[in-house]
């Protein structure tokens, strides 16, 4: 195409060299004489260039856009091939202890303490589709607090009945105090009924919970950071939901009170079953 332009160009600022015979001049020399546009040579030549260098100049701006082009290579795929892929991010490192786990609700009940990598060994509670590396910790924490509660009203119970209590008098030492508790715990009284409604009323809190979770493991607690372990959402005294309340200091002392429960009634019946006489 360029070729051409530039023939055609060539063309038209050479110009014919001699008028064309269809251009002859008449022979009369009448006072109104046509002049043959070949014989005027200065308004024949000034067209001629003007097309000359615009061809010129046509040809000279395709020559350099296929230059341009040239150097611009295009990325074909062929076939059904689509772009590479980005690099995977780098894989996650795994846990090694429970302090690797960001925990927004422990505080002061932190003392460091899993010398068995519990809390992230998995088995038992990250069985579901939605499980994540936190599941098990998370459901560790759960059960602390819940046996904590238990605990605590265990303990509370013993004052409750006379054999119970007297057994706890009579081991720490108290002067007159009489151990008349048998292998019954003193249930036939007192504490069977409310033992029978403590765990009932865990038990519809716990159903509750479940309900709410889709992970298909009812005996898992579906791992949520914005929910405190064993938050079963019954505070009717408004400790943690109240003015001024602090929801995480609340739960530490909780935990601390209820693993010194845990370890209170374990020692009260070790004692009394098992050395007793000793």
């Amino acid at each position: 195409m360029a070729a051409c332009l530039l023939a055609h160009a060539t063309w038209c600022f050479v110009g014919p060299s001699t008028p064309s015979l269809l251009h002859k001049a008449p022979s009369s020399a009448a006072s109104g004489s046509i002049i043959s546009p070949a014989s005027d040579s200065s308004g024949g030549q000034t067209p001629s260039l003007l097309t000359a260098a615009s061809a010129l100049a046509l040809a000279a701006a395709m020559a350099r856009g296929r230059k341009s082009s040239a150097k611009t290579k295009m990325v074909r795929h062929f076939f059904g091939d689509s772009a590479p892929a980005p690099p995977p991010p780098p894989p996650k490192k795994a846990a090694e202890t429970y302090k690797d786990f960001v925990d927004p609700w422990l505080g002061s009940a932190d003392f460091g303490f899993d010398p068995l990598n519990l809390a992230v060994s998995g088995g038992i509670f990250d069985t579901a589709a939605t499980a994540v590396p936190e599941t098990t910790y998370y459901n560790y924490r759960e059960s602390e607090v819940k046996h904590g509660r238990f605990a605590m009203i265990a303990f509370l119970a013993i004052f409750a009945e006379s054999a119970d209590r007297g057994a706890l008098l009579k081991q720490i030492g108290v002067a007159g105090a009489q151990d008349n508790l048998d292998g019954t715990l003193g249930l036939d009284e007192v504490q069977l009924p409310v033992l029978v409604v403590g765990i009932g009323a865990q038990a519809l809190a716990e159903y509750s919970l479940q309900r709410k979770e889709d992970d298909g493991n009812f005996l898992s607690v579906e791992y949520n950071r914005d929910r405190q372990p064993g938050d079963l959402g019954f505070d009717p005294l408004g400790l943690v939901a109240g003015p001024g309340a602090d929801k995480v200091a609340t739960h530490n002392l909780e935990v601390n009170v209820g693993r010194l429960a845990m370890i209170g009634v374990t020692a009260f019946l070790f004692k009394e079953f098992v050395a007793k006489d000793l």
